[in-house]
């Protein structure tokens, strides 16, 4: 398949009236694989009305059958598509705080609905996307589109234009554009029982989400694939990843992973390229030390610690890096994210 890359700036105003940009809606609402950027990664979307593309999906990815697909709307009416009349009046309290934005919720699917968006469940994952290229690209088609991230299953989700270089032949279309805001994937909250249930954390983190459901309950360790990300290993590079477990003490925690690293590179073959990923805070030690090593940035920025969190695992692969330790970050706010995609690169 020949794969036509169109850039867009998130910044243009003129974008949707470009003949690239509509040709690219056409084929999509036709029927078409189009890789697209949100605010949180990029998205391998088809409409939810053509099930031949929504079965190829899961072809392109490699993606289990049952691990279900979150369905991007455009614009607020859409939800009509997809979801039941009568929604709890908690949806439309969190919908009008969070949307649109990084937040999927989880709710009863209308009928119609594929089993192949679902999972075979009666229930649908929905998200209102802020990025204004993927709204209008999915508003102008008229039809909401079902989009897991762009990526092969089980790898790193894409949050750069060159991490898609892997779907290319696979898609008919990719959008690429600048940095993305978050680079992480969405908070999901299930409301399908009468307590609300975080089943992915995300950019939304649980302390602002507890400001509005003070009952909210933290599932995990699910083994059913209730919503993306709960079942399956993800966000893996080839290169095995190590966790290096959080301390508040920065020479404490550089102490234990220059410990560790050397632990590292008495094991197995030393012909074997090793690093190690820390944060600003942290990286003269390591370098003091003679270790490879690259920074996620400070931790005092998490969400940029988060954004970067993709990149850097794929970085490891680039430069044929065979294992890899990585910094813990203490499970509080952000950290919560972000920890749990690393415990998920971590676990093989």
């Amino acid at each position: 398949m020949d794969t036509k890359t169109l850039y867009i700036s998130v910044n243009s105003s003129e974008f949707e009236q470009s003949e690239e940009f509509l040709r690219c809606t056409k084929d999509l609402r036709a029927g078409k694989l189009v890789i697209f950027p949100t605010e949180t990664v990029y998205g391998l979307g088809a409409v939810i009305n053509h099930e031949e593309s929504l079965q190829e999906i899961f072809r392109a990815k490699g993606r289990p059958s049952d691990n279900p697909l979150i369905v991007h709307i455009g614009e607020m009416e859409q939800i009509w598509q997809i979801i039941e009349r009568d929604p709890p009046e908690l949806f439309w309290k969190l919908s009008e705080r969070f949307w649109p934005g990084p937040v999927t919720f989880i709710l009863k699917k209308a009928k119609g609905i594929s089993e192949t968006i679902t999972g075979n469940r009666d229930s649908v994952a929905i998200r209102f996307p802020s990025n204004r290229i993927a709204q209008r690209l999915i508003a102008l088609c008229g039809v909401p589109v079902a989009a897991p991230s762009a990526n092969i299953s089980g790898y790193p989700s894409p949050t750069r234009p060159e991490h898609l270089e892997e779907m290319k032949g696979r898609v008919q279309w990719i959008i690429e554009t600048e940095p993305l805001e978050f680079g992480i994937e969405s908070t999901i909250i299930s409301l399908l029982e009468e307590t609300p249930a975080l089943l992915r954390p995300g950019p939304v983190t649980t302390e602002k989400l507890k400001e509005m459901i003070p009952d909210l309950i933290v599932k995990k360790g699910m083994t059913e694939a209730i919503a993306p990300g709960m079942k399956y290993k993800h966000y893996s590079p080839n290169a095995e990843v190590k966790l290096i477990p959080w301390v508040r003490d920065k020479q404490e925690l550089a102490e234990m992973g220059i410990r560790m690293f050397k632990d590292l590179c008495q094991d197995g073959n030393s012909e074997q390229k090793k690093a190690l990923i820390c944060t600003d805070e942290t990286i003269s030690y390591y370098k003091n030390a003679n270790i490879d090593c690259i920074s996620l940035g400070p931790r005092e920025d998490l969400y940029r610690v988060a954004s970067n969190l993709f990149h850097v695992l794929r970085v490891l692969d680039k430069n044929g890096i065979h294992c890899a330790l990585i910094e813990g970050f203490e499970e509080k706010g952000l950290g919560i994210t972000i920890m749990n995609r690393v415990k998920k690169a971590t676990s093989k």
